[in-house]
């Protein structure tokens, strides 16, 4: 699910399919956790799970962060479904529109919202950018979604020049940190498994370190080239937990 969400497994028309896989991902999660439940609350007593982490608390405590994901992919996909008739697709020149990367609780006459990371003007109106975006002005196919009269949200891009190579690297750096993300998830479960035969006490500092890190690296990557003392702030706190990820790590 993370995957598509921060697009590192690429897609045909990858914003129309992305709700409909969220949701179904969600649904087999559910379905999965619940499982996991009933099976740890009927076979818990015979002792298979005495030297793990596991216990029925734990497991609905993962049932509620799938079924919560559930109803906001559900929420997703009934919402796209219904704006979807407010779709157009703008073919801009670098020179016709201006990025501004700046956090400002007021933007023309739209509500502020907390997950914009910039947004410029064009010849019809404003395109705010919520996700992934050039960055620096590129000619370039923008798919957008409007939000209001002459407001629009900028759902995926694809770029007209030769300009690939700091696409290529943002694409690399995602997937990078997927694959660390994936890596954190599987120490997590060993960790709570308490698999024999390895040496717990790293890997739960390795988890650690890894959390620290990548929750950084992630707000790090929100709020890059963001203007404004709110984002100055933010960036300072994110290098601050990449820094204390190594801390633990090295302690």
């Amino acid at each position: 699910m993370f995957a598509f969400i921060l697009h590192v497994i690429p897609l045909k028309n990858y914003t129309e399919k992305m709700s409909k896989i969220q949701l179904s991902l969600s649904i087999v999660a559910t379905l999965l956790g619940v499982f996991v439940y009933f099976y740890l609350k009927t076979n818990y007593s015979s002792g298979v799970f005495s030297k793990s982490k596991w216990n029925t608390e734990l497991a609905g405590l993962f049932v509620f962060g799938y079924c919560l994901c559930l109803v906001c992919s559900f929420f997703r996909f009934f919402s796209e479904k219904k704006d979807k008739y407010n779709e157009e697709t703008f073919r801009l020149m670098a020179d016709e529109y201006k990025i501004v990367k700046e956090f400002n609780f007021t933007m023309g006459d739209y509500i502020y919202m907390p997950n914009v990371k910039a947004y410029c003007e064009f010849g019809k109106g404003i395109m705010i950018f919520t996700g992934r975006m050039p960055e620096h002005e590129v000619d370039g196919v923008f798919k957008c979604r409007m939000v209001k009269d002459g407001i629009y949200e900028c759902l995926s891009y694809e770029v007209l020049t030769n300009d690939y190579k700091k696409i290529i690297i943002s694409q690399i750096s995602i997937s990078a940190l997927f694959i660390l993300l994936v890596i954190d998830v599987a120490l997590f479960i060993m960790w709570i498994s308490q698999m024999p035969g390895f040496n717990m006490v790293f890997i739960a500092r390795l988890v650690k370190s890894l959390s620290f890190s990548l929750f950084g690296a992630a707000a790090f990557n929100l709020y890059k080239g963001a203007k404004g003392i709110f984002a100055k702030l933010m960036m300072g706190f994110s290098i601050f937990l990449i820094i204390m990820g190594f801390i633990i790590f090295f302690k």
